[in-house]
């Protein structure tokens, strides 16, 4: 089997939709030899900020010396991106053997795993063969159930809490709350960066009783916004030490995402100076990441109202005279909500559609973004939105594509 037999494959999966539940991993795994046993891992879950913060603990323990898997969810420009060891994508090679050798085992089983779980079982099996001392693992959804969940992490981060996939989770920030809290283990530590009442007393009382030490952000960690530009943010973390941190990653949020790893990481006793070091050389694509000059292409993961309110507040480090918003949306996000967070920002608006079932109609963010802007247009094809804004913008320009992460993976053209 080729590469592109296996990723063709696995693309198939992906089209077919997840399922919860941790029945089908462990058969999985057990049917591997449980190789997930054998890996050191933390568990990163919420609702965003995951991946910012997964990169930033990866890059202390690798700055550290260590040497640290990590797993990402979903990819933006490369399928490999899920996967990497010291910052370096799994080889093509292994993915094929690894994905061939799923491919039997499953085989054996009553109900076939899904793409998500079979990735997760793939990095799992890959960190155990490449000896990694630690494994920084992105939750995919929710927590509980998640594939990701079979691992038993000696950390557990929740980042934030979000009304997202409330069809799987529950429609309250509490229920959401419950089951991203199933990532915390009996007198293991827990880290937040949640401050809300409703789920950060959901938070605390799993870890009441668990047992688990539970450090809050903005309480237990205090951080200070120095600066924020587009050359990174500058930030002092005050935790048992106090950090002066520079991040590329850009965005006030990425403060909170920094001081959210600086407390994982002092708790693993890892030198201040690789903390510093390893959180300003994190990197994870789709972040306001800019792409293009002249005009300013940036491109950013925001997916939710949450995300779009972080990414409201950051635009003001762009500078520029009109914002021209490229977007497509899943039909199973709060779409009046994002919009009426950013059209109102926007002076011209493109609306396209991923090639994906769970793409919304251009015509339903159509609707809502008459509301704010009569300047809109539909664009379906992904590229071609992006050709046409920047057709219509001048060199002083912003052209912002946000609205799904596998969106950008189809403007940025995955691989």
């Amino acid at each position: 089997m080729r590469y592109s037999q296996a990723l063709s494959t696995l693309n198939r999966l992906h089209a077919r939709g997840g399922k919860l539940g941790l029945e089908r991993i462990n058969n999985l795994l057990s049917l591997m030899g449980n190789p997930h046993k054998e890996v050191r891992a933390i568990l990163v879950g919420g609702t965003n900020g995951k991946g910012s913060v997964t990169a930033m603990i990866s890059s202390a323990l690798i700055e550290a010396g260590y040497r640290v898997g990590s797993f990402y969810s979903p990819h933006i420009d490369d399928f490999r991106e899920r996967i990497q060891v010291n910052n370096s994508f799994i080889p093509k090679r292994k993915v094929v053997s690894l994905f061939m050798g799923i491919e039997k085992k499953k085989e054996k089983m009553k109900e076939k795993p899904t793409h998500f779980e079979i990735v997760t079982a793939m990095a799992c099996k890959y960190f155990g063969d490449e000896e990694v001392d630690y494994a920084v693992f992105e939750v995919g959804l929710g927590g509980r159930e998640d594939a990701t969940n079979a691992l038993s992490p000696f950390i557990s981060v929740i980042t934030n809490i979000g009304l997202e996939h409330t069809e799987a989770l529950g429609n309250s920030l509490r229920s959401i709350a419950h089951e991203k809290a199933g990532i915390i283990r009996k007198n293991f530590p827990v880290v937040t960066a949640e401050r809300e009442k409703e789920p950060l007393s959901e938070i605390k009382s799993e870890c009441r009783k668990k047992n688990s030490p539970l450090v809050i952000i903005g309480k237990d960690v205090l951080l200070k916004k120095i600066n924020c530009s587009m050359k990174g943010g500058h930030f002092i973390v005050r935790a048992k030490k106090t950090y002066d941190v520079e991040t590329s990653l850009l965005g006030e949020h990425q403060g909170t995402n920094a001081a959210t790893a600086i407390a994982v990481l002092e708790h693993m006793k890892i030198p201040k100076r690789a903390i510093e070091n390893g959180i300003k050389r994190a990197h994870v694509p789709g972040r306001l990441e800019i792409t293009g000059k002249n005009p300013l292409i940036v491109m950013d993961s925001a997916h939710n109202p949450h995300a779009f309110r972080e990414l409201k507040k950051s635009l003001p480090i762009f500078p520029h005279k009109k914002l021209i918003l490229v977007t497509g949306i899943m039909k199973d996000k709060d779409i009046k909500k994002i919009i009426g967070i950013i059209a109102p920002l926007s002076d011209v608006i493109i609306i396209n559609k991923p090639s994906l079932k769970r793409a919304a109609p251009p015509s339903l963010i159509l609707r809502e973004a008459k509301k704010y802007n009569k300047n809109v247009l539909i664009v379906k094809n992904v590229k071609e939105s992006l050709e046409k804004a920047k057709s219509l913008a001048g060199k002083d320009d912003l052209i912002l594509v946000a609205g799904s992460m596998y969106m950008l993976a189809e403007a940025r053209g995955e691989k």
